[in-house]
């Protein structure tokens, strides 16, 4: 390594660190609106095309690369948020990786993966892993089928252990720059792929960490790995304080889901429950994905 090369993966902070300045971005659903504007040509200079170049000019341009982790609470209340993922996870993939209305700029190249997560010291009174892991996978089918393994049940309602789960996702081991081959089980070199990580959860989250490596952390910890190891957050989750916290994260986004006279555990069912609407939110989370994986950091 060079004297002016960075590595990839960032030791993970002590916690009690500052913080590098987050930028803030607006919470609320997550935009549509293509990345590309369109470009109006005169009609006298326009060359005449054909009906194979037509075609292939409306195809939408594919563009980045993508590494995508999906975190889901695994509590007992989300078994109908983990089903309606399972349904509609090859719309969201599809619009990911050939485009639609809403996304112009589809990705050339992505994985996927699925991780549970509970409140850890309850599960551990119940017997039951806080956290389940899966490798990356390159396929719709096997994105389904990871969520298909996940079991909510234990947990209580809430607080759950997100943060713990964040600082194990964030902290994960990536291939070393210029590596010519992949590794299932782990991140891509920061360049050569945006990391994404997808929170699904109807629950808040502890404030402090368990895990032996984090013990005593906090979000802001959370925070600073996040930021050093250029993961992008995108948080469907009830409007608790924490989460408004964790969406000032720099390229966060925060769809709050709420609803009037409904706890978090049913707002989430109902955001859920409603095929249509929920697979236009995948397809928008594509979309924004997409954009994200368009402008890698070095």
């Amino acid at each position: 390594m060079s004297d002016t090369e960075q590595p990839d993966q960032q030791t993970p902070p002590t916690p009690g660190s500052p913080a590098p300045a987050a930028t803030p971005t607006s919470t609320g659903p997550i935009s549509s609106t293509p990345d590309e504007p369109a470009v109006e040509a005169s009609v006298d200079s326009a060359p005449s095309l054909s009906a194979d170049s037509q075609t292939l000019q409306e195809r939408p341009k594919t563009k980045g690369v993508a590494d995508i982790v999906f975190l889901v609470d695994v509590s007992g209340s989300m078994d109908p948020c983990i089903d309606a993922l399972r349904r509609n996870i090859e719309a969201f993939i599809d619009s990911l990786s050939h485009g639609d209305p809403n996304n112009a700029a589809p990705v050339k190249d992505w994985r996927g993966k699925v991780v549970g997560y509970r409140d850890i010291e309850a599960a551990q009174a119940e017997g039951l892993p806080w956290i389940v892991d899966n490798d990356f996978v390159r396929d719709a089918s096997a994105l389904k089928a990871q969520l298909g393994t996940l079991q909510a049940n234990g947990g209580g309602d809430e607080p759950e252990s997100l943060l713990d789960a964040l600082y194990k996702v964030a902290s994960m081991e990536a291939v070393p720059k210029g590596s010519q081959t992949e590794d299932p089980a782990k991140w891509r070199y920061r360049s050569d792929a945006a990391r994404v990580v997808i929170v699904f959860t109807d629950a808040s989250f502890k404030e402090t960490m368990s895990i032996a490596e984090a013990k005593g952390g906090s979000l802001q910890d959370v925070a600073n790995l996040v930021m050093a190891n250029r993961i992008i957050l995108s948080l469907f989750a009830p409007n608790f304080e924490g989460y408004d916290r964790l969406s000032q994260i720099d390229k966060s986004e925060w769809e709050v889901v709420e609803y009037a006279g409904l706890n978090p555990q049913e707002a989430l069912q109902k955001f859920t429950s409603d095929p249509v609407n929920f697979r236009n939110t995948l397809k928008q989370l594509a979309a924004s994905v997409s954009r994200s994986a368009a402008t890698v950091a070095l």
